[in-house]
């Protein structure tokens, strides 16, 4: 039996970093859109008893250290499942972007194993698995729009809809650590909770209210994706901003022939155009 995967992208249309907590880690609160930007996955059974890779499109790591062997593992290991899988991934999603093509390919991985095996999918088990592989991986069971808290595993769906609008994604080829990210923040955090503003109370999104707060360490050292920004700004954006901890940036637009008129001004970048998935 094989199974194939479209593994979507995602976009933080707005994120901000509350505080540290005692474990370590940040709460935060994100409004996350799923995207129509994806990684390919083929899964397969096989003799060999093992957990084996094929790779094609954008250079990901090739061994252990691949989120989709991760979740497999994990998966194989939770129903003491013997057989050998291969997992044929094409990765177009670049790396180190913003984007949870890593994420989503480790969600997608899940829930593709278990269409493979036959197995009912339990809703506590696979996001418990899917949590202990990363923040951003539980948001990919069932991606969509969804509000994000907590460490990232507090999870909302949201009811509205963005309807006729476009997403013109910029990527300066530029990979930034999450780890890095939160570390130069910490010069910007209270000790006490800071309230967020943006997220939506009727069924449509006030743009105005987005924000990013990464944007505060990512746009003063990278100078490359501050003008990134500022361009999008001054294109016919609705809003634009930083996508996770970056390095991409998206601009948000209500017609595709602004989208196309824009994107001809970052021909030295990798740009891409989406549009929202629910």
């Amino acid at each position: 039996m094989l199974i194939n995967i479209q593994s979507n992208a995602k976009l933080n249309l707005g994120l901000k970093i509350l505080n540290k907590r005692d474990d370590g880690y940040h709460n935060i609160s994100t409004l996350i859109q799923e995207i129509d930007l994806y990684d390919s996955i083929e899964l397969s059974t096989d003799n060999s008893y093992n957990i084996t890779l094929s790779l094609e499109g954008i250079t990901t790591p090739s061994d252990k250290d691949n989120l989709c062997y991760k979740a497999a593992k994990l998966f194989l290991d939770e129903y003491n499942i013997s057989n050998g899988i291969h997992i044929k991934l094409n990765k177009s999603i670049p790396i180190g972007a913003g984007l949870g093509g890593g994420s989503s390919n480790a969600a997608n991985t899940i829930k593709g194993l278990y269409q493979l095996f036959n197995i009912d999918i339990d809703n506590e088990t696979i996001n418990n698995l899917c949590s202990k592989l990363g923040a951003d991986v539980p948001f990919f069971i069932n991606g969509g729009l969804q509000t994000s808290e907590g460490i990232g595993h507090d999870l909302t769906p949201r009811n509205f809809l963005l309807e006729k609008i476009y997403f013109l994604i910029i990527y300066p080829n530029v990979q930034i650590s999450t780890q890095w990210a939160y570390s130069e923040y910490k010069n910007y955090l209270e000790n006490t909770l800071i309230q967020t503003n943006f997220m939506p109370l009727s069924d449509k999104i006030n743009w105005s209210l987005l924000e990013n707060d990464f944007e505060k360490v990512v746009l003063s050292t990278y100078p490359k994706i501050k003008q990134i920004k500022d361009d999008l700004q001054q294109s016919q954006s609705l809003f634009a901003a930083l996508s996770g901890s970056g390095s991409t940036m998206f601009g948000v637009y209500d017609n595709l022939e602004s989208v196309h008129k824009t994107r001809d001004l970052f021909k030295e970048h990798h740009t891409f155009t989406a549009l929202p998935i629910y």
